[in-house]
């Protein structure tokens, strides 16, 4: 039952986030509010910047990767600085190629 809950929370996040793409998408180009260059999702690719995202964002959006994942990479990337490559995922523990591969047409770096 808790493993139910915890993927309709997971599913209901990753559509509040797909509606927060749209919402930063071109068509809303001329919107009188600006996009930030941190925001966590980019308005080109539509991707989850893994350089600005919180650890909610990360475990929300990532397969595989939940909050203390999320938090480990936050965590390297505050130690180390910004990832230049999703490639380098694999410095943090618990992350492995196998998720690098699962999650790289969601991720990027910029």
């Amino acid at each position: 039952m808790l493993s139910l809950i915890k993927l309709c929370v997971k599913t209901l996040s990753t559509l509040l986030l797909c509606f927060s793409v749209l919402a930063v998408s071109p068509a809303f180009a001329n919107s009188a509010e600006p996009v930030s260059a941190n925001t966590p999702v980019s308005v080109e690719t539509g991707k989850i910047n893994i350089n600005t995202a919180d650890a909610k964002t990360l475990a929300a959006t990532m397969n595989g990767v939940g909050i203390k994942k999320a938090e480990a990479i936050i965590a390297y990337r505050t130690t180390y600085g910004p990832f230049a490559d999703i490639q380098e995922l694999k410095d943090v523990k618990g992350i492995g190629q196998a998720t690098i591969e699962k999650n790289a047409h969601l991720i990027s770096v910029n």
